[in-house]
This record gives C-alpha cells, sequence and structure tokens, in this order.
C-alpha cells in the first residue's frame, strides 16, 4: 500500500501543484493510494503516527520539504515503523535531505523511485534533547548562530519572493548577513560520548549533522555519513565576524574546514553547556532558546528509498 503526506503550502504553495502532478502520474498507473493533506504545524506528525499504527506494510511518502519530513520522522519515532519504508518528493526551498541522499527533485523520477525501487538505506536519526524538550532530526540539529538564521528564515517575506523566482538559497544568504551583524558570541563547553571535555571562549555555533548539507547545500560537515552509527559536529569558534563573512562561500565546497577557528569533531553522544540562552533548530526547525542542549542518536534506523 501507498499513503502519501503532503504539504501544500511547500515552496510557498506550488506544493499543491506538484502534488496534482505526481496524481496524475499514479492515476495513468492505475496505483491504489492515499493521500493527506497537512493543515496545521505538527499535523505531519500526528498523520504519520496514525499510518504507523495501522501496523500495515506500505511505503509512506512525503512531499514537502525538510521541515515535513522532520514532523513525519517525530511521528514515526513514538511509534513501532519497523513495517514502514519511507518516500521523499522534495518541494522545499532547501532540500538538504534530497541533497544529502543525492535524490532526484523531478517529479515523474520521484514517483518511479517510489513505485520501483532500487536501493534502500537504513537512516541514522538524531536527537536532540534540553531540559524542555526533546526532538528527532534527520538532517541536522544546532545551537547558535545557525539556529537564528533558521528562525528568521522560517517567517521573512523574502522566502516566498525568491522561491518564486527560483532562488531559494538567497534566502539563507541573505538573513545570514543580517544575522552575523547582530550576532553576540559566548564561551561552550562540550562533553564528548560522556568522556572528552572540551571548552571554548567564544562561539558563532555548532551543528551537529548526520547528513553532509544544511542551509540549503551549505556543506558543513563534508565526511558525515547517514548510516555510520555517528554524528559529525562543525563549530565556528573564534573568528572575527569578517572572516566568519569570508567563510560561508566557501562552506558550499567544505573547504572552511580548513580555517583556523573552525573545529571538526564526531561522536554518538555530545552534551553542551553555553553561557548564554541560544536559539536550537532541528531540521531547520526553531524549538527555543537554552543554555543546556545534548546532541545524540537513537538506537532506531529509518528504512528510506534512495534510488
Amino acid at each position: 500500500m501507498y499513503y502519501f503526506i503532503v504539504n501544500p503550502n511547500s515552496r510557498s504553495g506550488h506544493g499543491l501543484h506538484l502534488w496534482q502532478e505526481a496524481e496524475n502520474i499514479l492515476k495513468e498507473k492505475k496505483i491504489e493510494y492515499e493521500v493527506f493533506f497537512t493543515e496545521y504545524p505538527g499535523h505531519a506528525m500526528a498523520l504519520s503516527r496514525q499510518i504507523a499504527g495501522l501496523g500495515l506494510p506500505c511505503t509512506l511518502s512525503i512531499l514537502g520539504g525538510d521541515g515535513t519530513l522532520n514532523e513525519v520522522v517525530n511521528g514515526l519515532m513514538e511509534t513501532d515503523f519497523s513495517h514502514i519504508t519511507l518516500g521523499y518528493i522534495p518541494t522545499g526551498s532547501g532540500n538538504d535531505f534530497a541533497r544529502g541522499l543525492g535524490l532526484s527533485t523531478d517529479i515523474h523520477a520521484c514517483i518511479e523511485r517510489i513505485l520501483k525501487p532500487e536501493e534502500f538505506v537504513f537512516l541514522d536519526v538524531g536527537q536532540t534533547r534540553t531540559p524542555d524538550f526533546s526532538r528527532y532530526f534527520l538532517v541536522s540539529s544546532g545551537i547558535g548562530y545557525d539556529a537564528g538564521i533558521c528562525a528568521e528564515v522560517s517567517v521573512t517575506p523574502m522566502k516566498k519572493i525568491f522561491n518564486r523566482l527560483g532562488l531559494g538559497k538567497l534566502t539563507y544568504v541573505v538573513v545570514a548577513l543580517k544575522q552575523l551583524i547582530a550576532y553576540r558570541t559566548c564561551p561552550v563547553s562540550l562533553r564528548l560520548d560522556q568522556k572528552e571535555i572540551c571548552r571554548f571562549p567564544m562561539f558563532f555555533f555548532l551543528t551537529a549533522m548526520n547528513l553532509k548539507y544544511e542551509g540549503g547545500g551549505a556543506k558543513f560537515c563534508p565526511d558525515a555519513s547517514y548510516d555510520d552509527g555517528l554524528l559529525d559536529f562543525c563549530l565556528l569558534g573564534k573568528l572575527s565576524k569578517l572572516k566568519v563573512l569570508t567563510l560561508f562561500p566557501t562552506a558550499f565546497l567544505g573547504k572552511h574546514i580548513l580555517f583556523k577557528g573552525v573545529h571538526m569533531k564526531r561522536c554518538r553522544h555530545m552534551e553542551v553547556i553555553t553561557k548564554k540562552p541560544l536559539p536550537v533548530h532541528c531540521d531547520g526547525e526553531v524549538l527555543g532558546k537554552v543554555t543546556q542542549v545534548t546532541f545524540t542518536l537513537s538506537e532506531k534506523k529509518l528504512k528510506t528509498i534512495k534510488r
């Protein structure tokens, strides 16, 4: 059985048109399916829980952006989802999950991949925990400057304008520049796998990555692997704002790691304590401000169609 969860508002409202294109293909092929449309924030989470609760072996495909995908994963993680195979039709502005797995964004190719899969992968699932909340992620989670960017990108009117022009990545660039001007660094302490302790007198952000890309294609952790049982971390530490500005274009090529002040770590479990409350995001969804956060991996893996 095929189930589809569709965010009609993805890509600034273009999601519904893309689903209609996908639906025409399904009808032409006489495929039996059910579709559910998201109507409010958190709805995809509730829908994925309901579908998993049926207990039927199925392919559950998401048409939407990384945020919709994140909701679905968080719904599934609360259930037994061993009978579910995940499919994906990326229609967001960033599409970092699709980029990290090498998935096509062409609707015909996506439907063909879902109906006739040739390769499956079992994805690691990250988890972000604070004293007040817990959230799962597939792409990345971070604290500091990058989370501040995510917060503004989600509400800025520029996003709709750039998306309509096919220039969604520019939203992140413009917001990043604006946030950088106002950002104030602070000290941070890290503990890796409950052993190694690292302290930095200042940092801009720390990102925990399950895939190579975030923020619309920035390759902050070039060596991240989605199935190695480890998270990769990138921390921007003691750098001037001018150097940070210079560094960001190189991040799209993964060359930022050559800058002094950029620190790369790899572990399964990292505890973070900051001097002041800072925003936290999971797959681009901002969760609030905290001084303590833990990034770790779940024991569960998610069966996903790769090609």
